[in-house]
């Protein structure tokens, strides 16, 4: 169809880029080598914010049913349970929730409901120690006037997996993300696996408020 030749186009003039160096994690870095590992044989479930964005992005999903979001409704928090959801149905399969350091936090307590239940559900945590999709507006439309979208007080993510009887992994440099991985995906319960990822990362394309599409951000202001 020529919409789909044209969009082939777009595609390759603008595509999705990002640089990942030696020193901090990039987020899309991960969901790529989530989608490297799995060979997208899993079910991909998401919480709400830049890295729903991210995995919509950089996840190549080519099957129907693996992608559990809440797309527009903006409901933080429904990730894990959609994945644990998920997991009972298709005990065979690999699900994984994508989510945020933020998100996350609002039905974490639900890993008693995996350990106690035996669900082998994982999570990979995107933690740039923000509520990130608040942050980026901050930074683009409002002058950097930060305001309740710093997490310093979010807990030691693989401690508290670890204090539910699930197992924590973490990730703090490139180098990392891929065992921790392989060895989350290996193990046959509930794994929590926090990435520290890089704090200031953008998603983009992005519509500024009041805006039409046509006006759309490529790249940083």
């Amino acid at each position: 169809m020529h919409w789909l030749d044209q969009i082939a186009r777009w595609e390759n003039e603008h595509p999705l880029t990002y640089c990942q160096g030696s020193d901090l994690i990039k987020p899309q870095y991960v969901i790529e080598k989530i989608y490297e590992i799995t060979g997208n044989d899993a079910i991909i479930t998401t919480e709400v914010g830049q890295h729903q964005m991210w995995t919509a992005q950089f996840f190549k999903f080519d099957r129907p049913r693996t992608l559990l979001t809440s797309g527009g409704l903006g409901t933080m928090g429904f990730g894990f349970p959609a994945a644990i959801g998920a997991q009972v149905a298709f005990p065979d399969k690999l699900v994984i929730d994508i989510a945020g350091d933020g998100s996350i936090q609002m039905n974490i307590q639900e890993l008693c409901t995996a350990v106690c239940n035996n669900i082998p559900v994982k999570v990979a945590i995107i933690n740039n120690a923000h509520l990130g999709l608040p942050r980026q507006w901050q930074e683009l439309f409002y002058d950097k006037q930060y305001t309740g979208s710093c997490l310093e007080g979010s807990p030691d993510f693989v401690k508290l997996a670890e204090a539910y009887g699930a197992v924590g992994l973490r990730a703090e440099r490139p180098e990392e993300v891929e065992p921790v991985l392989r060895k989350a995906f290996s193990i046959k319960g509930p794994v929590l696996m926090d990435f520290q990822v890089s704090a200031e990362e953008n998603v983009y394309p992005i519509v500024p408020p009041g805006k039409s599409i046509t006006e759309m951000l490529l790249t940083q202001l």
